[in-house]
């Protein structure tokens, strides 16, 4: 009889060893769902960059940024004024949060003014062109819209053990 309870106790104690090792932490690499690595700057601005490609023939030229640039201020400036105010301002912030989550860039009203004019809305994405185009010749070709070459480390792989040998 007291066999046969340790035999069950025994039991007991395997199987909530087993379910609490099944439970515990995990390695994230192997982890299917897991999200995405955070999005890099230089991926942002790629991004960024690459949704003024009208055409889409993977160069953005100084002409598809003005464009679209003027595209999206039009959208923007709900009363047509040629200003947003801090209203439409609000509006287009709500609007950039809901399609891009935390990765939007906001609008932001950097001289006080009340406004944010043409060249205030166009600013950002003015400079991070020309930072991009690197031979300053007035387009992001495919080799300028290309992400940099970084080696990362290699994923530490468990030494196959073979049977036999």
């Amino acid at each position: 009889m007291r066999t046969s309870v340790i035999l069950r106790l025994v039991t007991c104690g395997c199987v909530v060893f087993l379910i609490a090792a099944c439970a515990g932490p995990r390695n994230p690499r192997m982890v299917a769902n897991r999200p995405p690595p955070p999005i890099t700057e230089t991926e942002q601005d790629i991004k960024l960059m690459l949704s003024y490609d009208e055409n889409s023939d993977g160069t953005v030229t100084r002409q598809e940024l003005e464009d679209g640039l003027h595209r999206q201020f039009a959208a923007a400036d709900a009363d047509h004024d040629g200003k947003i105010d801090l209203r439409e301002m609000q509006a287009e912030n709500d609007r950039r949060f809901r399609a891009f989550g935390t990765e939007a860039s906001p609008l932001i009203d950097w001289n006080q003014d009340g406004y944010i004019d043409f060249d205030e809305f166009a600013s950002t994405p003015r400079s991070v062109f020309e930072q991009m185009d690197k031979n300053h010749d007035g387009k992001l070709d495919p080799t300028e819209l290309r992400l940099p070459n970084v080696r990362r480390p290699p994923v530490q792989q468990r030494p196959v053990q073979r049977q036999g040998g």
